[in-house]
């Protein structure tokens, strides 16, 4: 398969173009961009400003955060208790695919960093019917799909809608997430938004195709009710990376100070869970690309891994992430 010569970006990718040198198209865009994007400064204080703000009319909680037990939401907890002070509640959704090693290291964590520790577990029966729907049909643009398997999308708003709902519950101003940065930051609406400033039917419209398919029960797992959105003050949702700095390197060897062991029953783009590797295999089959070729190629081209990484976590993920996908999908068709 023909790859970028400066990323990893396969002539299967969507939309994708090279020159005679064999540079694709998103590289040489990427060329021509301001490096700089958005100021770091201003980022930096808005960052700070919203987490004084937050302090300030916090009754228990100053953030949640939300913890998967990988190795960026460990991380992440680690720097906003110990650089930043907050009192954090952990919230984990378990999609029934994490892995035992996991949970043991989110146990070891929240109890070495002393942070509050909430799980929710959905019903099995609509989180598979969610997940192998979202794995087999069309339900998410193009756009999306370029940036993540189709069944990461769906568990990832699961998530993030779960949050949502306890961090309105609880009146917590903020919701943090543990997201790899992956390009240069144009805005700051894309590391720090309200979710209620996007409109409500625009965002229904997102999910109507997997409602269409699973049933109209699955719009509370993917969205707060419409009289939710109208809270004030609304809690803002957070990627913190870009303004504290990611160094995956500097990443494993401080959560292994803390405790955290790497699980070695994933696939080299997981550190948590086992539905990673379905939702990988779906999309490759299904689209004939891999789905973190996007963020692997972006940490490329900003300097944090290397191409000859890169290209080694894609390939050496494929006969794990295939064994773990048979796992998964047995697990989803019969609940063992």
């Amino acid at each position: 398969m023909k790859r970028c010569i400066n990323c990893i970006l396969p002539e299967t990718f969507p939309d994708i173009s090279f020159n005679n040198e064999g540079l694709c198209s998103v590289c040489q865009e990427f060329e021509k961009r301001d490096i700089k994007g958005i100021s770091m400064e201003i980022l930096r204080k808005k960052f700070n400003d919203l987490i004084t703000e937050g302090k300030s009319r916090s009754k228990q909680y100053d953030a949640l955060i939300a913890y998967s037990g990988g190795k960026d939401s460990t991380y992440l907890i680690y720097k906003m208790k110990k650089d930043y002070d907050l009192n954090i509640l952990a919230v984990t959704m378990d999609n029934g695919f994490i892995t035992r090693k996991t949970f043991d290291n989110i146990r070891t964590i929240v109890d070495n960093m002393n942070v509050d520790h909430f799980v929710f577990k959905p019903g099995f029966d609509v989180a598979k019917r969610i997940f192998t729907t979202s794995a087999n049909d069309d339900i998410y643009p193009k756009s999306l799909l370029k940036v993540g398997s189709s069944v990461c999308i769906s568990c990832i708003r699961m998530v993030t809608n779960i949050c949502l709902r306890m961090a309105i519950e609880k009146k917590i101003p903020m919701i943090m997430l543990g997201n790899s940065p992956g390009q240069i930051i144009q805005s700051e609406s894309e590391i720090m938004y309200q979710d209620n400033k996007i409109p409500y039917e625009l965002k229904k419209n997102l999910f109507n195709p997997l409602a269409d398919k699973v049933g109209k029960e699955v719009y509370p797992y993917l969205m707060l009710e419409k009289e939710d959105y109208h809270t004030n003050p609304f809690p803002y949702t957070i990627s913190p990376f870009p303004m504290i700095g990611y160094d995956e390197k500097e990443i494993y060897r401080t959560i292994e100070t803390l405790g955290w062991k790497r699980p070695q029953d994933v696939d080299s783009c997981s550190t948590n869970c086992q539905l990673n590797s379905y939702g990988i295999v779906k999309h490759c089959q299904k689209h004939n690309y891999h789905p973190y070729e996007y963020e692997l190629s972006s940490a490329v081209r900003l300097g944090t891994l290397t191409r000859e990484e890169a290209i080694t976590r894609i390939e050496d993920s494929t006969d794990m992430s295939y064994k773990l996908a048979v796992i998964v999908e047995k697990r989803l068709v019969n609940i063992e």
